[in-house]
């Protein structure tokens, strides 16, 4: 065997290995991203308890992402990772929001900072979705404590200067989160104004009948 099919033979040998590595790792990223799809669904659907038991199983697909990404290093800043946490964090942020009424850090969710932040800017379009349910309930504080995290969300996203978050998305997560919360304002004034056109002619007619009456 020539010196040059001794290099090409490992060659073969580290690429199979990493090919093993990639195709766990797609394995283990689709699963993450699963489980993210249906712990939303289930806050959606108001199965709260049931959500945070789904959201439990989160750390043992975690933590083998993590024993992978790190196997080789061309892995460790991978796309396909930071997809998977961008997904859990948007999933976890939501509920943990929905639940205790406040927003996690990356550090308590033990995720990289920019997957986050992507994550985070996902959220406002389910936080849309739950200001509509509210809406529709008739519980206009709620709609507005919803509206404005997502205001919030969007506000200080934009005070981010960095090269490296607006390369991989930012910007454009950005745009659509703020076209998102313009939407849900426009959706909740309507409500309010229908509210209130309700309610002062509800008062209007008790003050005909009053008047009738005597």
């Amino acid at each position: 065997m020539t010196e040059l099919m001794e290099v090409f033979l490992k060659l073969e040998n580290v690429l199979s290995e990493k090919d093993s590595i990639r195709d766990s790792i797609q394995e283990n990223v689709r699963n993450i991203i699963r489980l993210s799809k249906t712990v939303i669904g289930l806050i959606h659907r108001g199965l709260l308890e049931k959500a945070k038991s789904e959201a439990d199983r989160f750390s043992s697909f975690l933590e083998t992402l993590e024993k992978l990404r790190g196997l080789h290093e061309e892995f460790y800043f991978s796309n396909l990772i930071a997809d998977a946490y961008q997904e859990y964090c948007e999933a976890k942020v939501l509920l943990t929001y929905v639940c205790e009424n406040r927003i996690p850090c990356w550090e308590e969710l033990h995720s990289p900072p920019v997957p986050y932040l992507l994550g985070l800017l996902d959220m406002v379009g389910e936080l849309r979705r739950l200001t509509l349910e509210y809406i529709r309930r008739g519980d206009v504080d709620t709609a507005e404590r919803f509206l404005k995290t997502m205001d919030d969300i969007c506000y200080e996203s934009m005070k981010i200067d960095s090269p490296y978050a607006l390369s991989v998305g930012l910007r454009r997560k950005l745009d659509v989160a703020r076209r998102i919360a313009e939407a849900t304002r426009g959706d909740l004034v309507f409500e309010i104004r229908r509210s209130n056109l309700e309610e002062a002619l509800r008062n209007l007619e008790k003050i005909i009948q009053k008047r009738e009456a005597s």
